[in-house]
């Protein structure tokens, strides 16, 4: 169960960050805001999760991260609160809805939730917290979800914001009894898993709105985004070991080149490959490519999750070693059948180019 959670963060935070920097660097200048919202996101369940991931890779477990764990939730509940709070101005935007009450509203229980969350009461990197201040900070922003539930599913029908009321229940739904009743029965923390992905289903919804057909140079933007996480990997490659002063072998230092090989050098071929090619042959490329990049993506997040256990589980069999090995080896098989499958379909292209032409 360590290794698979530890995964599902690890590709969470991944995807969610990689979806922020694809949103940032398209045309269209509409699209940040959503960009914003999923680097808000990922870097802020990053101070969370990450150690969370830690603790299930090391000896010493959640009892060595208790205080980061705390100081985690911490960022976590400030990032959460601003990424709604961004998310009602999408609202705004996409919808047409400029009722000022409505603004003062959201920003006013904003404000309430972040000066909650400041409080010495809290008791941040305390174990355990502060369980009656746990439910008194969180009053302000189940309100906030609750309007927006309300009002995104009245505009449900516009473009944009169609699942988005579902997907924000849903993320409240898991969350609420977390909040309440984990303290007291730990298995409820499982909730947390599935409110993640309704998280990644949001940022989803907006993704799609913005880039929703597959094109020759979507490419382009795609392979950068692969060069931004591959510079990414490598600073926290170099931050992550110099911290637990960590000077052997570790899987991370593959994380770096893998990425910009694999993602930035390959992907930016393609594009070379394919552009100002015919768009209806391209086309045939989508389920290819998207086997490519679910192979690229949980390849690269099991090095990652393999490379943090190289560091701080001082080899002692914390972890099935064989078992995360072999979700790194079904992510090489996923590649490399994408792989091939796009070359196939790019030489097959070639062929009836060629035979046009020679005609």
């Amino acid at each position: 169960m360590a290794v698979i959670e530890s995964i599902f963060d690890i590709l969470y935070l991944s995807i969610v960050i990689g979806l922020g920097v694809r949103l940032l660097i398209f045309k269209g200048k509409e699209s940040n805001l959503v960009g914003w919202m999923a680097l808000l996101l990922g870097f802020g369940d990053a101070f969370h999760l990450v150690p969370r991931v830690m603790a299930h890779l090391t000896p010493d477990g959640f009892i060595a991260y208790e205080r980061a764990l705390s100081w985690g939730q911490f960022i976590t509940g400030i990032t959460m609160t601003i990424f709604y709070l961004l998310f009602y101005f999408y609202y705004r935007k996409q919808s047409g809805d400029l009722d000022n009450n409505k603004k003062w509203t959201i920003i006013i229980l904003s404000a309430i939730r972040l000066v909650l969350l400041m409080l010495p009461q809290n008791n941040w990197g305390i174990v355990n917290g502060n369980y009656r201040m746990g439910i008194i900070r969180n009053i302000p922003f189940l309100i906030m979800g609750l309007l927006l539930i309300f009002w995104t599913y009245k505009k449900r029908k516009v473009s944009g914001l169609n699942n988005m009321s579902i997907w924000i229940f849903l993320s409240f739904a898991f969350y609420i009894p977390v909040v309440l009743w984990a303290s007291k029965y730990p298995m409820l923390g499982a909730l947390m898993m599935p409110k993640t992905i309704a998280y990644v289903l949001l940022i989803l919804e907006g993704y799609k709105y913005y880039i929703n057909e597959f094109k020759p140079e979507n490419l382009y933007d795609i392979s950068f985004t692969f060069l931004i996480m591959g510079l990414v990997a490598g600073v926290f490659y170099r931050e992550f070991t110099k911290y637990f002063n960590f000077n052997g072998a570790t899987h991370l230092g593959k994380l770096h080149v893998h990425t910009l090989v694999l993602g930035f050098i390959l992907i930016f071929v393609l594009y070379l490959a394919t552009r100002g090619k015919n768009r209806e042959k391209f086309i045939k490329l989508k389920k290819p490519f998207m086997t490519y990049m679910v192979g690229l993506i949980f390849t690269i997040v099991t090095m990652t999750v393999y490379g943090i256990y190289d560091v701080v589980g001082k080899e002692e069999g914390i972890i099935s070693i064989p078992m995360i090995s072999g979700f790194s080896g079904l992510g090489h098989i996923i590649l490399s059948i994408g792989l091939v499958w796009m070359l196939i379909k790019l030489k097959k292209n070639y062929e009836i180019s060629y035979e046009n032409s020679k005609s």
